[in-house]
């Protein structure tokens, strides 16, 4: 860790990952604010929004993050969300995002034909019963 860094924590539920970084560009409901070593401790609800932090060795990496909650505690940075992208080339993050976006769409509409066929077969024997009272 250089002088100027300062340790980045991404927690999703998959994960946990450290980075060591010298600057991070994150957005609230306020805007777009920037964290530097040394800022105050902090607490924030995160909007989705593309970010970026600077790495110790000055390259700037991006983060597309889900939403979620930033903290600042004694000069840890801490990144909380169900979904975090991360890639050094924004036009790869757009792609890693897409795939994933698509691969989840393919997976709702499986799990909603599957709720729906379970949500017929209910009604179908809820009116079989019914009748069969009558």
């Amino acid at each position: 860790m250089n002088n100027a860094s300062f340790p980045l924590n991404i927690v999703t539920p998959a994960k946990i990952v450290k980075k060591d970084i010298t600057y991070i560009r994150l957005e609230d409901e306020t805007g777009f604010f920037g964290i530097l070593k040394g800022h105050a401790n902090f607490l924030t609800v995160l909007e989705p929004s593309l970010v970026y932090y600077t790495d110790s060795n000055g390259k700037e990496i991006f983060l597309a993050i889900d939403e979620g909650l930033l903290s600042v505690r004694e000069g840890t940075v801490t990144i909380t969300s169900k979904e975090v992208f991360e890639s050094d080339d924004a036009e790869k993050l757009a792609e890693i995002i897409d795939n994933t976006l698509a691969k989840r769409d393919k997976s709702e509409m499986a799990f909603r034909e599957m709720f729906e066929g379970i949500e017929r077969s209910f009604m179908e024997k809820t009116i079989k019963l019914v009748k069969g009272r009558a």
